[in-house]
């Protein structure tokens, strides 16, 4: 015999019980009124707690097929009543919840009660006095008793409590977030900047590339005086510099150890040449050779162990005791003043472009790996250098360059959680001084660089009787080359290398080039009606341009691939001799005949490393430097081999007699920076004329070549060359 199937008869949720046989609803033996289409849509929702009850399926149930009715409004008002009955809020369900564009949903548990077979031992029925219909009490199972079912209530109002704190808790989370995300990019970290800025020595005449150490109290530099240079210092709060005490002659100080015991310096004859490195004690005594170390710019690694240096393209290591030397990587270019991180972890160096006369910032880390640039190659600046951490490792200081004009840029390198932080470099000084080589502080927020100032005229000098003619005062130009004719003079013009022509007789000026080419070297064809020149574009390589006298026909000559450091005509104007090599190939230039016309070029004989090329008047010579300027060398087409012919400290550029018969030159190191002539091929060296103010002034004088009478064309620059503090807000 199959078992009898158990009807429903009451069911129990929360603290109301109901009966479905007579439509009855109490709360905690109370009952309640609840009419009859609100009691059918519980009835509907209790047989199915948990799931959707479709609005369709309500409207089934409650009204028969064929009735006209406003559905939407009944059913919204029978539940309005039904809510109000529970005491439930429809934005905050307790027991019946509204799925949107679904139905209705019943959350409580439902406790289900059905009859027994016995039912009249446990059913009794109490007549109701209510018309409306009779109240049922059910003898039901301990679990369903009204203890366990406020017991089940409470535990429901528990969960309800929890969820309600969780929600609070998300939402303040949120806000909190929100608040965060606002402050993080309304409110940025602010950018670096400079409060002040003090000159701290009066000197004027101080070596930029000497550098700028610091110990915390005072500053090192060089200073030339005649023809050599002193070791400087001063306190880091100004005041009259003093010569220190060096052991050699022309004492290069590089750096400080971090313990403040033991300098890094070498004995030089340039300052910017390699020489071998030694530890001199801070308190004096002889100084000790680091191993076998030769090279330029070492710096100490923060604790003290190790030395990092440059020798010839590459960096190297060396222990503080002078063993273990190695190399730990190469760069394309020539590389310059490595530095550290605060954390010796890493090493940042700049170096030279190839292709361009600009320099970017390279790091890696310390054993060498990772080479790569810091900043890509369209960022400003276009030229970058002489980098330094700040003490405490917030910020990367850098000399940011264009067109000769440097200025001090910040790079911040820590980041800042709370708030937003820039990551670009950002400039903080602007003109009119040039400022480079910043040197931090031992407090992170004070900085040390060179400032210079110059005034530059052109001027003509009679090497016989003293007698001088000013022809251009007060130009911006780093070269000036007098035409043929001696009525119109070539210049660049600073800060942004544009090529100038200008009238020395009638004030006139014309305008030759345009940014973005930077022109340098410029050179007159023999009748004076044709210019060549080298060009520089930021990420191009060099190249030669001819354009003629009155500023038309602009044109490169040199073939894809090829790069041009200077240039000089042909005595009949067909040919040039240029400075020249393959960028992807040949990192030594060497010296080329080319034809302008056809493309063609020939490379003279052992030249690669030779620079500043001259051909003689009458063709049978070419006149060049070395790489380093120290040797003047003479190519002879006759014999087609190279004779050297003098040896300098720095050798300019030479210019030929017009007979053919002498070559001039100067050396920029020498005491009384003086011209000197040599008869050709192989004559004896005679000084044509000392500029002895040198000695009494900060002046510099830059031999710019000769007339057809023998007077001398010099460019003089008056120039004050200063250490500044520059006292730094770095947030």
């Amino acid at each position: 015999m199959e078992p009898e199937v158990q009807p429903i008869l009451a069911v129990r949720f929360g603290l109301f019980d109901v009966d479905l046989v007579h439509g009855i609803i109490t709360r905690q033996g109370t009952r309640l009124k609840l009419q009859e289409q609100p009691f059918r849509i519980l009835a509907l929702l209790l047989q199915r707690p948990g799931e959707i009850v479709t609005r369709e399926e309500l409207r089934q149930a409650l009204w028969e097929e064929g009735t006209h009715v406003n559905f939407d409004g009944s059913l919204n008002a029978a539940l309005k009543k039904l809510r109000s009955c529970l005491q439930d809020d429809a934005e905050n369900p307790v027991f019946i919840e509204t799925v949107p564009r679904q139905g209705y949903r019943f959350l409580a548990p439902v406790h289900q009660v059905y009859a027994r077979a016995s039912a009249s031992n446990e059913l009794g029925q109490v007549a109701s006095n209510d018309a409306d219909g009779v109240e049922i009490h059910l003898s039901m199972e301990p679990e369903f008793s009204p203890a366990k079912a406020a017991e089940l209530q409470r535990e429901r109002e528990k969960e309800e409590s929890v969820r309600r704190w969780a929600e609070i808790s998300f939402l303040t989370a949120a806000i909190l977030f929100g608040s965060w995300v606002l402050f993080f990019i309304v409110y940025p970290v602010p950018y670096p900047s400079v409060q002040r800025m003090v000159r701290i020595t009066n000197a004027g005449d101080i070596d930029e590339t000497g550098g700028i150490v610091s110990d915390g109290t005072r500053i090192f530099f060089l200073e030339r005086y005649g023809g050599g240079w002193h070791l400087m210092q001063t306190s880091v709060e100004g005041g009259n510099a003093e010569v220190v005490a060096a052991p050699f002659a022309n004492t290069r100080l590089f750096a400080i150890s971090p313990d403040h015991s033991q300098f890094l310096i070498g004995e030089f004859r340039r300052p910017d040449e390699e020489m071998p490195l030694w530890l001199w004690p801070v308190q004096g005594g002889a100084p000790r050779r680091l191993g076998e170390a030769t090279g330029r710019d070492p710096a100490w690694s923060p604790d003290g162990a190790q030395i990092v240096f440059v020798h010839e393209r590459a960096l190297f290591v060396v222990q503080r005791d002078g063993t273990q030397l190695r190399e730990i990587a190469r760069s394309s270019g020539v590389p310059h003043a490595p530095a550290w991180s605060s954390d010796g972890e890493v090493i940042r160096f700049h170096a030279e472009n190839g292709g361009s006369n600009t320099s970017s910032i390279w790091e890696m880390n310390a054993d060498g790996s990772k080479l790569h640039r810091i900043l890509a190659s369209v960022t400003q600046p276009v030229s970058q250098s002489a980098g330094q951490w700040t003490g405490d490792g917030k910020y990367f200081l850098f000399s940011g360059c264009q067109n000769n004009d440097c200025n001090l840029w910040a790079i911040r390198e820590a980041w800042n959680w709370l708030r937003r932080t820039h990551h670009d470099p950002v400039e903080l000084t602007r003109g009119p001084d040039s400022l480079h080589v910043s040197i931090p502080a031992q407090t992170g927020s004070r900085v040390f660089a060179f400032s210079l100032r110059s005034q530059r005229e052109l001027k003509k000098i009679d090497p016989r009787t003293d007698g001088s003619v000013f022809l251009a005062p007060n130009i911006r130009t780093d070269e000036a080359v007098v035409s043929p004719d001696a009525k119109s003079v070539l210049h660049i013009d600073r800060p942004d290398g544009s090529l100038w022509l200008s009238r020395m007789d009638a004030n006139k000026q014309l305008r030759l080039t345009n940014a973005p080419l930077v022109a340098a070297a410029p050179r007159w064809s023999r009748d004076g009606k044709h210019i060549l020149f080298t060009g520089v574009q930021a990420g191009r390589a060099r190249q030669i341009y001819i354009l003629s006298a009155d500023g038309g026909g602009l044109r490169a000559v040199l073939p894809e691939g090829r790069e041009g450091t200077a240039a000089d005509w042909s005595p009949d104007g067909t040919q040039i001799v240029v400075c020249m090599r393959d960028v992807k190939i040949q990192n030594k230039f060497g010296i080329y005949l080319f034809k302008p016309e056809t493309g063609a070029f020939t490379l003279l004989p052992e030249s690669r490393g030779f620079a500043e090329p001259r051909w003689s008047p009458d063709g049978r010579y070419i006149a060049a430097l070395d790489e380093s300027n120290h040797h003047l060398l003479l190519y002879d087409f006759q014999t087609e081999k190279w004779t050297p012919l003098a040896e300098g400290g720095l050798l300019s550029r030479p210019y030929w007699s017009d007979d053919s018969a002498s070559l001039y030159f100067q050396d920029q190191l020498e005491k009384e920076q003086s011209v000197f002539r040599i008869d050709v091929p192989g004559g004896k060296i005679q000084v044509v004329y000392r500029f002895k103010e040198s000695l009494h002034n900060s002046a510099h004088y830059f031999f710019n070549g000769l007339d057809d009478k023998g007077w001398l064309y010099v460019t003089v620059e008056r120039g004050l060359t200063d250490v500044y503090a520059l006292d730094l807000d770095l947030p």
